[in-house]
């Protein structure tokens, strides 16, 4: 399983390179938007997607060049799926959640797979909310050169708690593209992203490097693996009903 999906993402970025486009200025607008109905004005995660796409290539080259992402042949009722996000502060593992976001869980670990977050930064730390990642200019204005249609679950959402993995945007719903953030503490303010935005996984260990992670720091790389269902660590349900990771 994990080599037919690695071997997919892989040739979709060789063949990708041919797609290359500059980001246009069709970019939404990277003005904040609410932090939701807690009223603690806090900004909430905030991306706009350009035109980007990727393979191991300059940084800056990432910002438009992909048109979507391969089909990673995703199977959430035999497998679950884990990604290692390599910190220059240490490893985080989360578990990925398909069966509430499959085309997140897709694209993300399609753009992991092909190198995309490879060297890239945190390039917003907010204390006491989020760290966010994934976008290739560093600026919060850069994407993988197409959007995501938004997978909220908004009758019965995710909740965002410490160590959410969840998808940012600009305004519009449907604007998730490469850029995630992993929330820092249960709050006010995270809770009310809830319904919002696609949360699509959740640290399973290494919180400790999540807290430790501020501006600039870099992302090494991110990989992903499939395991048998029987070694999920947490679901969407688990969290729904209260229940966190142990260790993470």
């Amino acid at each position: 399983m994990n080599s037919t999906w690695k071997r997919a993402a892989l040739l979709a970025a060789i063949l990708g390179m041919s797609s290359l486009s500059a980001c246009g200025d069709d970019a939404a607008g990277d003005d904040p938007i609410s932090g939701g109905a807690s009223g603690a004005g806090e900004a909430a995660p905030v991306a706009t997607v350009a035109e980007a796409d990727v393979a191991p290539v300059e940084v800056d080259a990432r910002a438009g060049a992909y048109t979507a992402p391969a089909d990673m042949g995703l199977q959430p009722g035999e497998n679950a799926y884990f990604a290692t996000i390599k910190t220059t502060k240490g490893d985080i593992e989360v578990e990925l959640f398909p069966e509430v976001a499959p085309q997140h869980v897709n694209s993300f670990m399609f753009l992991s797979e092909a190198g995309f977050y490879d060297g890239l930064v945190f390039h917003r730390v907010v204390p006491g909310f989020v760290i966010q990642g994934g976008d290739p200019t560093g600026t919060g204005g850069g994407g993988p050169g197409y959007s995501i249609p938004a997978e909220f679950n908004s009758e019965n959402p995710v909740p965002h708690r410490v160590g959410t993995l969840a998808m940012a945007r600009s305004g519009d719903p449907n604007s998730g593209g490469s850029q995630w953030y992993i929330v820092l503490e249960d709050s006010p303010s995270a809770t009310g992203l809830n319904g919002q935005y696609t949360v699509f996984g959740h640290v399973t260990s290494g919180m400790s490097v999540v807290q430790q992670i501020a501006q600039g720091d870099g992302i090494v790389e991110i990989r992903t693996t499939a395991k048998d269902i029987s070694e999920r660590v947490i679901s969407p349900d688990d969290l729904r009903g209260g229940t966190l990771p142990e260790n993470n």
